[in-house]
């Protein structure tokens, strides 16, 4: 009951949230940003919240993700350390079908200030190619979007996001047909060997030739 209740506060707060003063420079953004990875490689990517010098009092992430080159190892995120490890998120979900993922976390008690990282989450590389995980951020809208409460009121804090691109090997190794150790010295040989008996072929027609 107490969950909910902090549920129910949490997103009315959300509801009555306004853009972002011109001054506030928090963002959210994907650690690494890029890298490349073999198919069926698994690999961590941080959601690293930067509060841009202003106390928060907690944040919604959204993002959405290529389900034809990536897949979502298991069905929730791992929360990071910034609003506190005993504190559960209060939305912690992936939509395998859309791509969509959605994490809120915030306290109400001390608010948040720095950079740290939000959540974590693990793909794993399913088909070659360049996927894309991206914010879903409109800074002229309170709902549907990403946002970083401010810990002084319902204000959106969230100026700028970074988005992740990944590229997806297939793993294989082209490489040229090489002849089997040793295959070159003995044809060289067997070349060498006929050349031999050749001259000696004509060495003798030549000498019975001449003799008779």
């Amino acid at each position: 009951m107490k969950k909910f209740s902090a549920l129910l506060v949490f997103i009315i707060l959300l509801s009555l949230f306004k853009p972002s003063a011109a001054f506030a420079a928090a963002s959210l953004t994907l650690s690494p940003a890029s890298s490349t990875k073999s198919v069926n490689d698994t690999f961590s990517v941080d959601i690293v919240l930067d509060t841009g010098g202003d106390p928060v009092g907690g944040a919604t992430a959204i993002l959405t993700y290529d389900t034809t080159k990536l897949q979502v190892q298991g069905s929730t995120l791992t929360p990071g350390p910034i609003f506190g490890s005993s504190v559960a998120p209060f939305t912690n979900t992936v939509d395998t079908i859309t791509g969509q993922i959605r994490y809120d976390s915030g306290t109400l008690g001390t608010p948040y200030t720095g950079r740290g990282t939000l959540a974590a989450m693990t793909f794993r590389a399913i088909a070659a190619g360049t996927a894309q995980v991206n914010f879903v951020f409109n800074p002229s809208s309170t709902t549907g979007t990403s946002i970083v409460a401010a810990a002084s009121g319902p204000t959106n804090l969230l100026t700028n996001v970074g988005n992740g691109i990944y590229t997806v090997t297939s793993g294989v190794v082209v490489s040229q047909s090489l002849p089997p150790s040793g295959a070159v010295e003995n044809t060289l040989m067997v070349l060498a060997g006929g050349v031999g008996f050749l001259a000696i072929g004509l060495f003798l027609s030549r000498k019975a030739l001449l003799n008779t």
